[in-house]
């Protein structure tokens, strides 16, 4: 089975045995509370996330990652923590009207949106199931390919969650996964995190820091698709652009879609102000031109 690692230097090294040994992949995180909280969110929280994440930064990382996998017409395609649709109807437009695609996510507001979106055209008919990563409502090895952008890191228990998308998939079947790297690397996140700290405190900017971005090691995420039976494993950085037209306040809006919003809501309007002078400070105040990186693995049954 090889197993590889690819850091953003653009160095390839494969993982000793002796390195994999100990590895943790249920590390400690703040990434099931987000997930908790998806799952109880309302929609208009949900819409934030539509409107401004998707187009920014879902929809161009899910194109990415369905080149990776070069989902071809016909094929059978099922997206694990789809969210609104983002990548579940790129594939649905790749797969076409003789392809499959199925999308499961545990946000009922989530797939609220996602179901009243329009029919992809001269694509797929899309399926969408309400369901936990790792109990994934699919009979065995019904799938071509399983795509999860950005969502494994969310999962309370990781191997549980790979170990059903390996049993989804048919043999020879591929296999997907993005997670974004350190927030250090992905400067708008960055950004909100330093202001969050300057305003509210270490400890909510930890529990912000520790969702999207608390799974950040490709050497563990190559492990736990090993260890959960994939071959051909291979994980490496990718970096793509982003923009935040509307500078930092659009930035800021992310926060409505996130655990913390809360707190940021009940903020003073002093602090709010606070707040957005850090994030200004950080990132600029006018238009944000920046990046994003993220693990990808691409992997086979």
């Amino acid at each position: 089975m090889p197993l590889s690692f690819q850091p953003s230097s653009g160095s390839h090294r494969p993982l000793a045995v002796r390195e994999r040994r100990g590895i943790d992949s249920r590390r400690m995180s703040t990434g099931p509370a987000w997930s908790a909280s998806f799952g109880a969110a309302a929609l208009s929280a949900m819409e934030v996330y539509d409107e401004v994440m998707v187009p920014r930064l879902f929809g161009p990382w899910g194109e990415y990652l369905v080149d990776q996998l070069e989902i071809a017409p016909g094929e059978t395609v099922l997206d694990v923590a789809c969210g609104p649709g983002s990548v579940t109807r790129i594939a649905a437009e790749r797969v076409g009207a003789l392809g499959r695609v199925t999308g499961c996510d545990v946000s009922p507001a989530m797939l609220a949106l996602a179901r009243a979106k329009p029919a992809v055209s001269e694509g797929a008919t899309i399926a969408y199931l309400e369901a936990p990563a790792d109990q994934l409502p699919v009979e065995d090895a019904l799938f071509d390919v399983v795509i999860c952008q950005q969502g494994l890191q969310f999962f309370s228990d990781r191997p549980a969650a790979v170990t059903e998308m390996h049993r989804a998939l048919g043999a020879s079947g591929r296999l997907g996964i993005a997670v974004w790297t350190e927030i250090d690397h992905s400067p708008p996140f960055r950004a909100l995190a330093i202001g969050i700290e300057d305003v509210a405190g270490a400890e909510l900017a930890d529990r912000y820091r520790g969702g999207p971005w608390g799974f950040p090691s490709g050497e563990q995420l190559a492990v736990l698709l090993q260890d959960a039976g994939f071959d051909e494993v291979h994980v490496a950085t990718h970096v793509l652009p982003v923009t935040f037209e509307d500078g930092p306040a659009q930035l800021a809006a992310t926060l409505a879609a996130t655990p913390v919003a809360d707190e940021i809501d009940k903020l003073s309007s002093e602090q709010k102000q606070r707040l957005a002078h850090a994030v200004a400070r950080s990132i600029g105040d006018g238009p944000i031109y920046s990046h994003l990186e993220s693990n990808v693995a691409l992997a086979r049954r």
